[in-house]
């Protein structure tokens, strides 16, 4: 099994516990939205080419968004009813922490790129 599939695997289970551990505690659609879109996005990038290049563009733009669900996000989430009570900003919390994922996901991606091209400069004028 070569490393494309191990990480569309693994994004399927995460998805999978993702969607497990929230039941039926999102009835908006617009919150699923919210949810899958960032998770949809890590398994699209691995059928891009630019990506399946470089096993660490794939890494580099999911960790922020497994991080940030799996010790932030995703505890929320599921007191998220008690949570949007209890705050006046829930709603914007739950909007804003799925963009800032895929954010800092697609700028690490951008800052390993830079940080190549940066070394291949150094490396060309040997």
């Amino acid at each position: 099994m070569n490393f494309t599939a191990a990480y569309r695997i693994f994004t399927a289970l995460f998805m999978l516990i993702v969607t497990i551990g929230l039941g039926m505690k999102l009835n908006d659609f617009t919150s699923v939205i919210y949810v899958f879109v960032p998770l949809l996005l890590m398994l699209g990038i691995s059928f891009m080419p630019f990506f399946k290049q470089r096993k660490l563009r794939l890494i580099l733009f999911s960790a922020p968004i497994v991080i940030l669900y799996g010790f932030g996000f995703y505890p929320w989430l599921t007191n998220y009813q008690e949570v949007a009570v209890s705050s006046s900003t829930s709603t914007l919390d739950f909007i804003i922490i799925p963009v800032w994922a895929t954010l800092y996901g697609a700028g690490f991606v951008v800052l390993h790129e830079i940080g190549l091209g940066v070394a291949r400069a150094f490396d060309c004028g040997k």
